[in-house]
């Protein structure tokens, strides 16, 4: 099934982050999401070419309804950066 629609508890949903610049010489890679509640989670994320990183959900990963608030961080040789915000809205079972 495809969907475009995010809901609440599911799983194996790929949410992918493009940085904009080549990091692949990370040394990490997380995508740290603000819950609706206002709440923090950190999600290990890989590598999805030369510019982009992604997270695959798992059960217990999408645990609120309502706008979360995502953002890529890495750490290269270089340094460490965080990039834009970005909205992910999960939608209510039946919603």
């Amino acid at each position: 099934m495809t969907t475009s629609r995010t809901y609440l508890g599911d799983t194996g949903t790929v949410i992918t982050l493009d940085c904009g610049t080549n990091i692949s010489t990370a040394t990490a890679r997380n995508i740290e999401a603000r819950k609706p509640d206002g709440t923090l989670a950190t999600w290990s994320a890989t590598a999805s070419g030369t510019t982009a990183i992604r997270f695959t959900t798992l059960a217990d990963t999408l645990d609120q309804a309502g706008t979360w608030r995502l953002q890529a961080h890495v750490v290269l040789p270089s340094g460490e950066w965080r990039g834009d915000t970005v909205p992910l809205q999960v939608l209510a079972l039946f919603g």
